[in-house]
């Protein structure tokens, strides 16, 4: 092969070697955290930088020059084997290679002053680099994963021939030059091709590591999905449990204590003879308790049909005009029990056109109670409350519930539609269970439609229940 092919060659490979070496050096910005990566980044510079002085025979020979040069050639060897026992993780000394690289400093720098023949340079160069390459042979040997079956057969290959040119260079006592030389044999330019085809490879361990890792999530993130799934099955199979078990204790407790309640009730009337004072008391005491526990039966039912989506879907056209008018005696009988005056105002029949609600007309009894119930709970005795029915756009109706409580504090706003919630107030104070407007907030849920509040502490809460309207 004459000197203009060994040239172009040389040139070629430098060119090669150059664009990898910006691949490997964006690898290694992205993944910092692998020190495989920062050793095999420096082996790109160091590579880059000697393969393009290589191409200029009179620069890299330089009597002032080439054991500074020299030196930067096993940095480039120094760090590939480093990268190797970084990358498989190899239980190698890291002293050994630092004093190894230490010695091959001290010696190459001697030379300023001790002059060595141009055979006799060359052999400590081409040692050092060998013992490195033999160090990075023993580490990548040491892969087991069947992952990287490609990539290490292939960097043994190249690594172990990269030696064999060596051992030749050695069979004719290192007299070789740059890529000047008549011969493609005695040149370094061999040497340039497979270290370029051992930077693609180093790619590809690195490319083939990132491929593990984002296999690795991607299992991880399956097996996740599946403990998930699993967790929600056994929640909904929970759920269902508890649902079946709160349906038939309600019924088992509801039946004994609406006999309680009705023989109360009957005591009350005097059916069975006038009750003197005391044993009036008694019954009073008996009645209140048992509707009181009958009232918490109704709401944990109630939650839990909720919670586990089971509310039944016994939804009817409901007249504006009914909405509000059907319910307003009991509200004002319920209000009049908190000593509270009960004001209704009711625009729907100001609305024009032929409209109704798609909703239940028990719940929609339930929710106007709750809210009845809650402003009395928590507003001021002998105030009042304000029930307002209004077109609120279009598409909705709107009706309010405004007490002349003390309103709700900042902090606790976000607990408001949680179960068991007070909101702040001692319960001990309040009657009831807490969930009244988590219940009330799943059925008109239960109707698409929106509950919200506004509230100024101190001065009182308004809650307020957007339902859909549609034309008949």
């Amino acid at each position: 092969m004459n000197s203009l092919d060994t040239n172009t060659l040389q040139l070629i490979s430098t060119i090669i070697i150059d664009v990898l070496m910006i691949l490997m050096l964006i690898i290694w910005l992205g993944n910092k955290y692998y020190k495989s990566n920062m050793c095999w980044g420096i082996f790109s510079i160091s590579l880059a930088f000697d393969s393009t002085l290589s191409c200029f025979t009179e620069i890299r020979n330089m009597d002032t020059f080439v054991y500074v040069f020299n030196i930067i050639a096993s940095l480039t060897y120094f760090s590939l084997s480093m990268g190797m026992i970084e990358f498989t993780r190899t239980k190698i000394d890291r002293r050994i290679l630092y004093f190894i690289m230490a010695s091959c400093i001290i010696i190459n720098l001697s030379g300023a002053y001790i002059v060595f023949s141009d055979e006799l340079r060359r052999a400590i160069i081409i040692g050092y680099n060998t013992i490195f390459l033999m160090i990075s042979i023993y580490a990548i040997s040491k892969i087991s994963s069947k992952a990287y079956l490609l990539e290490k057969n292939s960097m043994l290959f190249l690594l172990i021939a990269h030696i064999g040119i060596h051992a030749y260079w050695a069979s004719i006592d290192f007299k070789i030059s740059g890529i000047d030389h008549i011969l493609f044999s005695q040149s370094v330019t061999p040497i340039y091709i497979i270290l370029f085809f051992v930077m693609i490879n180093l790619l590809l361990l690195t490319l083939g590591r990132i491929r593990n890792q984002l296999e690795k999530e991607n299992e991880k993130s399956i097996a996740m999905k599946e403990a998930v799934s699993r967790a929600l099955i056994e929640t909904n199979v929970a759920n269902k449990s508890k649902s079946i078990f709160l349906t038939n204790m309600s019924h088992e407790l509801r039946t004994p204590l609406n006999i309680i309640i009705g023989f109360s009730d009957a005591l009350k009337l005097d059916i069975t003879g006038p009750l003197n004072e005391k044993q009036r008391g008694f019954v009073e005491n008996i009645h209140f308790a048992g509707n009181r526990l009958l009232n918490l039966i109704n709401d944990l039912l109630d939650l839990s049909n909720i919670e586990s989506g089971n509310l039944p879907p016994d939804l009817e056209k409901i007249r504006l005009r009914d909405l509000l008018s059907n319910h307003v005696k009991d509200l004002m009988r319920h209000a009049n029990n908190y000593g509270i005056t009960l004001n209704v105002i009711d625009d729907l029949d100001e609305i024009e056109g032929l409209v109704y609600v798609h909703g239940n007309n028990d719940w929609i009894a339930q929710i106007l109670m709750a809210l009845t119930d809650n402003a009395g709970k928590y507003g001021n005795k002998n105030g009042n409350i304000w029930i307002n029915a209004f077109q609120n756009d279009k598409d909705t109706i709107r009706i309010t519930v405004k007490d002349e409580g003390h309103g709700i504090a900042e902090n606790e706003i976000k607990n408001v539609f949680k179960p068991f919630n007070r909101a702040g107030v001692d319960s001990k104070a309040i009657e009831g269970t807490g969930a009244g407007l988590t219940i009330v907030k799943g059925l008109v849920d239960a109707m698409n439609g929106n509950i919200d509040f506004t509230t100024q502490y101190g001065s009182g809460t308004t809650f307020w229940i957007d339902l859909p309207i549609k034309s008949i």
